[in-house]
């Protein structure tokens, strides 16, 4: 990527674009990196002779809703420019690999629910209490070999695959995941340790239920993505001020002065269009006034244009000779500012 390029597509610059309420971002499993991995996560179940498939929904965070047999995943997973904002603001984005190991997890708890394993005597037994309190922090024993280890998870000075510690719901979780998980050899690995007996648990329960239908299958969801009303700097608890000043290539507030978003009639000109057709006479016309050359007005021309289709910008066919002058400055000012500030925004 050219460093026109890298500087207008800034990831502050895709924060602020994508700056809306999250549930108009048109977030879907389906098309995105999660279908797959939701695909691999079913076959996975399948060959082990489990017949229910956990349905699986965006959400703002990790998980099963309380004792509801369903899947909450963030909802930057499911777009990749999002994932890489979650990873500029926070470090911690998973993998591929670190995001079928956390749906095994969640399918662990899912099975749990839709089946009522809690609530059985060999459960609790083998697990302890599911109405235990929940604690986010806790004192584990990296060196145990009572748990398996799984998803890892720091917790005060402790860092590694603690996380079946936590909580006997998150200890049968983790199990299940173990167990679920292609050529994790668990009989060899496990063969000396405590866990064993809860993986073998897993092991002859699931050979029982696996082919019955489960007693639970939906519930309540917790804030689903259609019901996220609020901004992606909100969610991210930052000020817009701040990320504005760094999005160095955010063209919309100044395309919107040009361009109306509201126009009426049944004759207004599509302002991405409008420019599309136009692009080839701007970019000689700029690159002749500024000296620039051409190769870095038309990532700009090209932004221009994609970003007045995503804003639904349009014009009065009356005043088009009116407008391309209008954006021919525009577009001169912002390569101007580029040249000299190496930023493409007004002040």
């Amino acid at each position: 990527m050219s460093i026109t390029k890298e500087i207008l597509n800034n990831w502050e610059t895709k924060l602020m674009e994508m700056n809306k309420p999250i549930s108009e971002l048109n977030l879907k499993i389906k098309g995105s990196v999660l279908e797959k991995l939701i695909d691999r996560l079913y076959s996975e179940l399948e060959r082990k002779g489990i017949s229910f498939k956990p349905k699986c929904y965006l959400t703002d965070t990790w998980g099963c809703p309380n004792k509801v047999p369903v899947i909450g995943i963030p909802f930057y997973y499911a777009d990749p420019t999002l994932s890489m904002i979650e990873d500029e603001m926070h470090g911690d984005l998973e993998d591929e690999k670190e995001l079928i190991m956390t749906l095994r997890h969640e399918a662990g708890h899912a099975i749990n629910y839709a089946y009522l394993l809690y609530e059985t005597k060999e459960w609790q037994e083998i697990f302890g209490r599911f109405d235990e309190p929940y604690r986010d922090f806790f004192r584990p024993d990296p060196r145990s070999r009572e748990y398996v280890k799984h998803l890892s998870q720091r917790v005060g000075p402790y860092m590694g695959r603690i996380y079946a510690q936590k909580h006997p719901d998150e200890d049968f979780a983790e199990t299940f995941a173990v167990w679920l998980t292609p050529r994790s050899k668990w009989r060899q690995k496990y063969k000396n340790w405590g866990a064993i007996k809860k993986l073998q648990f897993v092991d002859q329960v699931m050979k029982k239920i696996g082919p019955t239908k489960p007693l639970i299958t939906n519930g309540e969801l917790i804030r689903p993505v259609e019901s996220l009303n609020f901004t992606l700097l909100e969610y991210y608890k930052k000020s817009e001020e701040k990320y504005r000043e760094r999005a160095l290539g955010y063209v919309d507030d100044v395309l919107k002065e040009v361009f109306s978003s509201n126009g009426k009639g049944q004759n207004r000109i599509p302002a991405g269009s409008f420019i599309e057709k136009n692009r080839n006479h701007l970019v000689e016309l700029i690159s002749r006034w500024t000296g620039e050359r051409s190769v870095s007005v038309e990532p700009l021309i090209d932004k221009l244009i994609s970003r007045a289709k995503e804003l639904n910008l349009n014009l009065s066919p009356r005043r088009q000779s009116r407008k391309l002058i209008e954006i021919t400055t525009l577009a001169t000012t912002l390569i101007m500012n580029y040249i000299y500030e190496g930023k493409f925004i007004l002040r």
